[in-house]
C-alpha cells in the first residue's frame, strides 16, 4: 500500500511515494522554491508566491501519479509558522509571509518589538516569524487585505486548493506554529487573543491530525498537513519513546517525545504531536546555514585568488576535515550568526585563535563542533527532565548529516549516543505520507506508524560510497524476531568505538556536563523546588539536591519564595543558557535587564537586583566592580585575600517568587 507525501519547504519542494510494505520511498521528486523580492522591499522581508508553490505541487502530484497510479492518499507537511491570507472562495489574496520574515522583530515601542509585546500580552511565547506576530504587525500597518477571510499555513493552503474547498482546516501541530495555541483547549486561545486586541475571525478551524479534508479531482483523499518538525519525527523515528531526533538542515534542532503532562522546559518549545504527547524541541536558527557561511567564505577566497568561478566547495571542506586530525585545537565557534529564538540580537563569534590553530581544517572542524554544542545545551536540559525516559538512540535527519561523516561522528561523541539515519531520504515528506495512511485507516493510529519506519547506519568514513549509507533496515520497530536486546546490541556504542571516533576525528568530548545542572525558571522553580509546593512536597523534592535553600510560605502553606545560595561545586545553576553564579554580576544584570528591567532602588541596587516581571532576585553582600580591584587598597592585600575578594564580583544567592498577575 502506497501514499504520497508532499513537503513544502522554504528552499525546496519535495514529493515522495512511500511504500508501507517495504518501509521505504519508492519514488521522489524535488524542485527548488524561491523568494519574492519586490522592488524596494526591506531587508527583513521574506515572502514567497503561493500560486507558484501550488503550481509546483500540482505538477509533482501529476508526475508521482504517473509513476504510481495506485496510491491511496495524499499527506502534506511544510515550513511552519508562516501564513498566507485567503478569501471566502479559498484563494490566496496575499504573498506567503515565511517563518524567516523579520517584521515581528521590529520595534513597536522603544523597549519592545511586536513579537515581544504580543508574548507579554498573551502569556504565550510568540517569536518573530510566527504567524500571529506577522499578522499583528500587518494589522497595525493596515497590510491585511480587505478581502481576506482566513489565514493559514502554506501546506494547508495547498491542501485546501487540491480539494477545491473554500475554508482552510488546520491541525494542532500547525496551529501551535502560528502561535497562541492552548494545549488545554486543543485550540487557539481566542479569548486571550481578543483581550490583546487580535480578533480571532481570521483563525482557521483546528481539527485532529490526519483529518480528511476532501478529495482531489482524481478521487484521492487529502489530509490536513503536519508541521514539518513533527512530520520529520514521525517519518524518522522507529522507537519514539527513547530516541532523540537530531535534524540539521537549513536550521537545526533536537526533538524528543515526552508525555503531555510533563512540565515545560525553559528555552525549549513544547509542540503538539499527532496522536498525543508533546514534542519538546530545542531549535537553533543557524544550523546548516553556519556551515554554508563558511563555504561561502572559502569560495570567495578561492575566487579572489584564482579569478575564476569556484566549483563545489563542500568536497574540499570534507577533505580538510579528514586531513586535519587535531579537530580544532582550542579554536571555538559560536554559530549564532543569525541570533537565537530567545535572543534575536545575539551574534556569532570565533574565539581562541592562535598562530598554531588558525588553519582552514581547524576552522572547519570548529564550525561543526559549534553547531553541535549549541544543540547540546538543549539535550542537557532534556536530561534534567524527570519525566523523560533515558535516551538510548540518536536518530539523524537532514542532508548535512547524510553527506558529512565527520559531523555524524562528532554527533555520536558529543551526545554520547549511537546514531542511525532515517532510511527515508526525505523524512518530512515520508512522515506526511504516514499521516495520510493513518487518516485513511491503512495504519490504525499514529503510535502504530512507528512500525513502518526504518533506519540505516550513519556514515563513518569520509571516502565512503556516494550516499555514505550502508543499506540496513534491521533497526525497525516492525522487524519481526528482533527484540530489544538485539537492537541494543546492534546499536550500542562501546568505549572502544567512542575512543576510535575521538582518535580518528580529534573530537572534543562534551557529551556529559562537568557539573549537574539546576535549571532556574523564574516565577516557577529552581530544579525540583517549585513555587506552590507544600512543606512536605518541598522536603521530598529537596532530597534530590544537596544545596542550601530557604523557602517562604503563604497563608495556604504553599511556597511563594525560594532562595538558593551559591552551591559552588558540584552544581551549575542555569537560567536559559546563562550560569547565574559564574557570570559576573555586571554582565548578568546587563543580560537580564534586556529581558525585564530590574527595580531601580538606589538603596539596594548593586547588592540586590529584583526583576519583578520575571519573578527573579539576585543578591550579593558587597557591591564590587572591576575598577575596585585597580585601587592601591586591593593590591596591598595578601594574595589569598585578593582572590577571596574577587568572589564579590559574582552573585551569592538567587531567589524566585510568584509573579503577580493583573
Amino acid at each position: 500500500m502506497k501514499f504520497i507525501g508532499l513537503d513544502i519547504g522554504t528552499t525546496t519542494l519535495t514529493g515522495v511515494v512511500y511504500d508501507l510494505e517495504h518501509k521505504s520511498v519508492s519514488h521522489m521528486i524535488s524542485e527548488e522554491n524561491s523568494f519574492v523580492r519586490p522592488k524596494s522591499s526591506p531587508d527583513w522581508e521574506r515572502l514567497q508566491d503561493p500560486q507558484t508553490i501550488l503550481d509546483q505541487a500540482e505538477g509533482m502530484l501529476d508526475q508521482l501519479m504517473k509513476w504510481e497510479p495506485d496510491v491511496r492518499g495524499i499527506g502534506l507537511t511544510g515550513q511552519m509558522h508562516g501564513i498566507v491570507y485567503t478569501d471566502r472562495e479559498g484563494k490566496h489574496v496575499s504573498p506567503l509571509y515565511t517563518w524567516q520574515d523579520g517584521r515581528g522583530n521590529l520595534a513597536l515601542e522603544p523597549t519592545c518589538s511586536y513579537a515581544e509585546w504580543l508574548s507579554e500580552q498573551t502569556g504565550y511565547e510568540v517569536a518573530s516569524g510566527y504567524g500571529l506576530a506577522t499578522h499583528f504587525y500587518n494589522l497595525r500597518h493596515h497590510l491585511v487585505p480587505p478581502e481576506a477571510a482566513s489565514l493559514c499555513t502554506i501546506a494547508d493552503y495547498v491542501a485546501m486548493r487540491l480539494c477545491g474547498v473554500n475554508k482552510p482546516l488546520i491541525d494542532a501541530t500547525q496551529a501551535a506554529g502560528i502561535g497562541c495555541y492552548s494545549f488545554a483547549l486543543n485550540n487557539f486561545d481566542k479569548e486571550t487573543l481578543a483581550g490583546a486586541g487580535l480578533q480571532p475571525q481570521y483563525l482557521p478551524q483546528v481539527v485532529p491530525s490526519g483529518t480528511i479534508i476532501g478529495q482531489t479531482r482524481t478521487g484521492l483523499s487529502v489530509c490536513t498537513s503536519l508541521g514539518d518538525n513533527q512530520s520529520s519525527f514521525l517519518g524518522s523515528v522507529p522507537q519514539p519513546q527513547n530516541s532523540l531526533l537530531l535534524n540539521i538542515g537549513t536550521g537545526s534542532q533536537v526533538s524528543a517525545l515526552l508525555p503531555e503532562a510533563c512540565p515545560r522546559i525553559e528555552g525549549m518549545e513544547a509542540r503538539p504531536f499527532p496522536g498525543g504527547g508533546i514534542l519538546m524541541v530545542g531549535a537553533a536558527l543557524s544550523g546548516g546555514k553556519s556551515y554554508a557561511l563558511l563555504e561561502s567564505f572559502f569560495r570567495q577566497v578561492i575566487e579572489a585568488y584564482t579569478g575564476d568561478e569556484a566549483g563545489d566547495i563542500y568536497p574540499l571542506m570534507n577533505q580538510l576535515l579528514v586531513n586535519e586530525q587535531s579537530g580544532g585545537r582550542g579554536l571555538t565557534v559560536n554559530p549564532q550568526f543569525l541570533g537565537s529564538r530567545q535572543n534575536p540580537g545575539a551574534r556569532g563569534s570565533i574565539e581562541g585563535i592562535t598562530p598554531e590553530n588558525f588553519t582552514p581544517g581547524n576552522l572547519t572542524h570548529s564550525f561543526l563542533q559549534g553547531m553541535l554544542d549549541e544543540l547540546l545545551v538543549f539535550y542537557m536540559k532534556l536530561q534534567q527532565q524527570q519525566t523523560a525516559q533515558p535516551f538510548q538512540y540518536l536518530i539523524g535527519s537532514g542532508n548535512a548529516l547524510r553527506t558529512n561523516p565527520v559531523l555524524c561522528a562528532k554527533a555520536q561523541t558529543v551526545f554520547g549516543l549511537p546514531m542511525r539515519l532515517s532510511a527515508a531520504p526525505e523524512e518530512a515528506a515520508a512522515g506526511a505520507a504516514l499521516c495520510a495512511a493513518v487518516g485513511s485507516g491503512a495504519i490504525g493510529s499514529f503510535q502504530e506508524a512507528a512500525a513502518f519506519v526504518a533506519t540505516v547506519q550513519a556514515p563513518e568514513e569520509a571516502d565512503s560510497s556516494k550516499d555514505g549509507l550502508a543499506t540496513d533496515s534491521s533497526y525497525s520497530a516492525a522487524n519481526e524476531g528482533a527484540g530489544e536486546d538485539s537492537d541494543e546490541e546492534q546499536l550500542q556504542i562501546t568505549a572502544e568505538k567512542r575512543n576510535e571516533l575521538i582518535v580518528r576525528y580529534g573530537l572534543s568530548v562534551l557529551q556529559t556536563p562537568a557539573r549537574p545542572i539546576l535549571m532556574v525558571q523564574p516565577g516557577h522553580s529552581i530544579g525540583p523546588l517549585r513555587l506552590g509546593m507544600t512543606r512536605e512536597e518541598m522536603e521530598l523534592a529537596a532530597r534530590e539536591v544537596q544545596v542550601y535553600f530557604r523557602v517562604e510560605y503563604d497563608g495556604e502553606g504553599k511556597a511563594s519564595f525560594i532562595e538558593i545560595a551559591n552551591p559552588d561545586a558540584p552544581w551549575t545553576c542555569l537560567y536559559r543558557e546563562t550560569d547565574l553564579f559564574r557570570t559576573k554580576a555586571a554582565k548578568l544584570v546587563e543580560i537580564l535587564d534586556q529581558q525585564s528591567a530590574y527595580e531601580r532602588n538606589p538603596e539596594e541596587v548593586g547588592c540586590t537586583y529584583r526583576f519583578p516581571r520575571l519573578g527573579l532576585t539576585l543578591w550579593r553582600s558587597i557591591n564590587l566592580t572591576e575598577e575596585d580591584f585597580l585601587k592601591e587598597e586591593y593590591w596591598n592585600m595578601p594574595p589569598d585575600i585578593q582572590e577571596d575578594e574577587r568572589r564579590y564580583l559574582y552573585f551569592e544567592s538567587v531567589s524566585i517568587f510568584s509573579v503577580a498577575t493583573d
